[in-house]
């Protein structure tokens, strides 16, 4: 069965590139007085896995000294139009800083403005955030069947003959596919025991391979006392 959240993010697939033209002239006219390129390029990028959006400035030297700039969007990420909507809006206010103002500061003053104005014109816009912190969608997801950390892939690329756990050394299975999403939710316990303490154990017993300091990690787990090295453990 095909899940509701796939049929709605297949069909903003197939619209998303005239989406992406109504709303960049939409905001050039509304938020920027029509001053950014009416060509400027705005392309998807497949490989954006972490990010929602980038904004590329360059400044062109010569005779003809010039500035530039071109957005890319997360086919990944922005996967349904509210989420075109506000990335788009944000990577724009960057290129226009940058192209009116020549100022590249990140999310500084200049930015700020832009954005801020974003959502005066635009009360429907939600507040213009700094970072994109969207949950991603993945299409598969692997977890550990020891300590439950949860791995995901937009692709069947983890064989799990061949791959363990990067926490704790555990085998891995593949759950059933269907877009679910997968939360940077707090690890387990005993997964994120394991990631704050695996550089410490392995430093404190050089020399001792990794099932050697799994077991002084499960065992400092289980009792909460301080990890002793191999050679001091009774």
């Amino acid at each position: 069965m095909v899940s509701q959240s796939s049929l709605v993010v297949r069909h903003f697939r197939q619209s998303r590139q005239d989406l992406t033209v109504r709303l960049y002239c939409l905001y050039n006219d509304s938020v920027f007085e029509g001053k950014l390129p009416d060509d400027m390029p705005v392309t998807w990028n497949q490989k954006l896995r972490k990010t929602a959006g980038n904004c590329i400035s360059r400044l062109h030297l010569g005779k003809n000294r010039s500035r530039s700039a071109r957005i890319e969007l997360s086919e990944k990420v922005c996967d349904t139009a509210d989420r075109l909507r506000d990335t788009l809006i944000h990577e724009m206010c960057h290129a226009a800083s940058w192209l009116l103002y020549g100022i590249r500061d990140g999310h500084g003053q200049m930015w700020q403005l832009f954005a801020n104005k974003a959502c005066l014109v635009h009360p429907e816009l939600p507040p213009i955030t700094r970072c994109h912190s969207y949950q991603i969608r993945y299409k598969y997801n692997y977890r550990c069947t020891s300590c439950q950390n949860s791995i995901g892939r937009h692709s069947k690329s983890l064989d799990v003959n061949r791959f363990q756990c990067g926490l704790c050394g555990g085998s891995l299975r593949l759950e059933s596919p269907g877009g679910t999403p997968c939360r940077a939710a707090p690890l387990a316990p005993f997964a994120q025991f394991v990631k704050d303490k695996y550089a410490e154990t392995r430093k404190a017993n050089l020399g001792k391979g990794h099932g050697e300091v799994m077991r002084l990690l499960s065992e400092a787990f289980s009792t909460k006392l301080p990890l002793q090295s191999a050679g001091n453990h009774s």
